[in-house]
């Protein structure tokens, strides 16, 4: 039953325009409700099942330059899709950043691809206020997003160096958790 059917039952009999009324305002709060961006709670860590590879994209990076994702062909990734006007991401950064720090020298890549509307300029001084040093790539017209199917931001995916997607992430997660710490480690031990 859906929602709309379920209130539907429950309400009493009102005037035609009252009831039209009604119905736009609950369409109005289900479409809010769709379009609102994902991270009112934390996330979780679940491993992806099948053999899924991660789609080939570009994007810029925030100098300006056209960067292809296959360039990551062969190393471990965690690809971050985020927002600038998003709190869970900025929430969520440093411990992205923390992740990055540790676990570069043996092979970690870590890609933020901002989904803002804006121009870079304002993207640059979102990492440059978090003292961001992991590559981030602006995708301004929501193509690779819109490829990855995300439902809202942030939402992560960590990649094998096989290209497969082996764990993702839907809303805020702590990047410095054990839990993270073992799937990077068990992918990079993979790689070897």
């Amino acid at each position: 039953m859906t929602v709309i059917a379920a209130l539907r039952r429950r309400a009493p009999k009102a005037s035609p325009a009252r009831s039209a009324s009604a119905q736009a305002n609950l369409a109005a709060l289900l479409a809010v409700l769709a379009l609102a961006p994902l991270g009112a709670g934390a996330g979780e860590l679940r491993p992806v099942k099948g053999a899924i590879t991660a789609g080939d994209f570009m994007a810029r990076d925030l100098s300006g330059r056209t960067v292809k994702f296959s360039e990551l062909r062969g190393k471990v990734t965690l690809l971050n899709f985020w927002a600038t006007w998003c709190p869970p991401c900025r929430k969520e950064m440093p411990s992205m950043e923390q992740l990055h720090r540790e676990y570069r020298e043996r092979g970690l890549v870590v890609l933020a691809v901002s989904q803002d509307k804006g121009p870079t300029r304002e993207v640059q001084a979102f990492a440059q206020e978090l003292k961001l040093s992991f590559a981030v790539w602006h995708d301004r017209d929501g193509i690779v997003g819109r490829q990855y199917s995300i439902p809202g931001v942030p939402a992560s995916y960590v990649i094998g160096a096989d290209g497969r997607i082996a764990y993702r992430v839907l809303g805020e997660y702590d990047w410095t958790s054990p839990e993270a710490r073992r799937a990077v480690e068990a992918l990079l031990a993979v790689r070897r």
